[in-house]
């Protein structure tokens, strides 16, 4: 099996490629910027794309380019070899208030058109809030960080808006089953089905960790939906966000030589 990973040396898509590359002999990997191969590849992992809502902002082209117009490239290469496509999208791009949430509804809509005109295999995966414990960014990772650093951390609203965290880990499992062709083609939600409040989540990390977190409310800087969660999960069963938690927690006290 031939298999091309865009986004590899991202958080996520570190870790998937890894994963495949101890599974499968033969594995590409190239991140945004880098010239495509041409060659037939039974799958594409698109995963390559600018991820930070709030920066979309303020660089509409950019995230432009490296999302939508490189998914474009990543299409039109699939079309000629006859590739599966597996494409993340987002739990936020039903409601697409920024240009990164835009770009990924947009896409979507071309891997379906792809599909209706030239039978494109693909399956379209609705990512939630992915963590884990090489992610230097999100929600877990700062009120962590922000915990073991005795530092404020800085929510947007009151804090009530729901978001569904899952563990980067049970992201590579969804990939493994649909390889091993165990998932038929089609549109799946990647999240544990369950809501988390970001008030809850300040709940779990200072249990873990046994500190008090000082919160710096500040507005949105963009209009965001208040429930984000997995209403059909791929995954039934799924590492709780206080098991990933405690592991997030403990790799950032082994960086920093803290007693576990």
């Amino acid at each position: 099996m031939k298999i091309l990973v865009t986004g590899h040396k991202g958080f996520i898509g570190s870790i998937i490629y890894s994963n495949l590359k101890g599974k499968y002999a033969d594995v590409d990997g190239i991140d945004t910027g880098d010239s495509i191969p041409d060659r037939k590849y039974d799958y594409i992992i698109h995963l390559g794309a600018r991820t930070l809502i709030r920066l979309s902002k303020d660089k509409p082209y950019e995230y432009f380019l490296d999302n939508l117009d490189l998914s474009m490239r990543i299409l039109e290469l699939a079309r000629k070899h006859g590739s599966i496509v597996v494409y993340p999208t987002s739990g936020s791009e039903s409601e697409a208030t920024n240009p990164y949430s835009l770009a990924k509804k947009q896409v979507v809509e071309w891997i379906e058109l792809y599909r209706n005109l030239y039978n494109l295999r693909r399956h379209v995966l609705k990512f939630y809030n992915i963590y884990g414990p090489t992610s230097r960014k999100g929600a877990v990772f700062l009120f962590s960080d922000a915990a073991l650093r005795g530092e404020p951390i800085t929510i947007y609203g009151d804090g009530t808006h729901v978001r569904d965290f899952i563990h980067v880990n049970d992201v590579s499992r969804c990939i493994d089953l649909i390889l091993e062709g165990k998932v038929e083609e089609g549109h799946h939600e990647i999240g544990t089905g369950i809501g988390t409040s970001v008030n809850e989540l300040i709940e779990i990390v200072e249990r873990v960790t046994g500190t008090k977190l000082k919160a710096i409310h500040k507005e949105y800087v963009l209009p965001e939906g208040e429930a984000l969660f997995a209403k059909n999960p791929l995954l039934k069963e799924t590492i709780s966000i206080e098991d990933g938690v405690r592991e997030v927690v403990g790799e950032l006290k082994k960086e920093r030589s803290l007693p576990l």
